[in-house]
């Protein structure tokens, strides 16, 4: 998990998973010719359904763009690099120490965003009554034997490896700022003993693009969608 900025216009000080914004290079050509995808990856679209009125679904491409937008963002804010040759082989590369550019770097050294890693988990909108609304895409990978994953120290500070009870535990003693939308994934996170039986579970699951509701000031979600999403 990573500190967001104190000076971040989105939950700035709270700790949140590396992520950021899906860009127009991200659906270009040139980003998708450099990236893998399992084989049965539109087998995905069939997995996923809006269970909130008004929550815009990804169009095909912009699908396989956040696929490889959350590659991206991970080696850019925390420095993990999930990459294959053109053979789909597994690759083991360090980040580039300045992470600027994830798309050049690829190029320069022939190698390919590896989607076949990930495994779209979620889907989250802000709800309406916000000015700003956040459709966001959540993923699980398995990190790289030997990654050493670390804040960029730009947009996100404090990068750290921790278990799901723990960081619910530090955030309930006001020790660790969350938000809903994180507190809820670690709390689902939690009930997997293993990461096999967790990537197993995500693979197969129907991912309901959701809104949570206001009450009290707070979020929640409706009873029907709190072990259904």
């Amino acid at each position: 998990m990573l500190r967001r900025s104190e000076r971040s216009h989105f939950v700035p000080d709270a700790y949140v998973f590396p992520g950021g914004t899906l860009s127009e290079l991200d659906l270009s050509e040139r980003a998708l010719a450099r990236t893998r995808f399992a084989p049965n990856e539109r087998g995905l679209r069939d997995r996923i359904s809006a269970s909130t009125a008004g929550v815009p679904l990804a169009s095909d491409r912009e699908l396989a763009a956040l696929f490889f937008a959350a590659l991206r963002e991970l080696y850019e804010e925390a420095g993990v690099l999930l990459s294959c040759d053109a053979r789909g082989n597994a690759v083991k590369a360090g980040a580039d120490a300045s992470r600027v550019d994830f798309l050049e770097s690829l190029e320069r050294e022939d190698l390919y965003a590896d989607a076949r890693q990930l495994a779209l988990f979620s889907q989250w909108l802000t709800p309406p009554q916000f000015s700003k609304r956040y459709n966001t895409h959540f993923f699980l990978a398995r990190a790289p034997d030997g990654a050493a994953a670390a804040a960029d120290e730009h947009e996100t500070h404090d990068g750290l490896w921790i278990a799901p009870t723990d960081a619910l535990a530090r955030n309930e003693a006001g020790d660790l700022h969350l938000v809903y939308p994180t507190v809820k994934h670690l709390e689902r996170l939690t009930r997997f003993a293993t990461l096999d039986g967790l990537l197993e579970f995500a693979r197969t699951k129907r991912v309901l693009a959701l809104s949570p509701y206001t009450e009290n000031d707070t979020f929640a979600l409706p009873p029907a969608l709190e072990n259904a999403w």
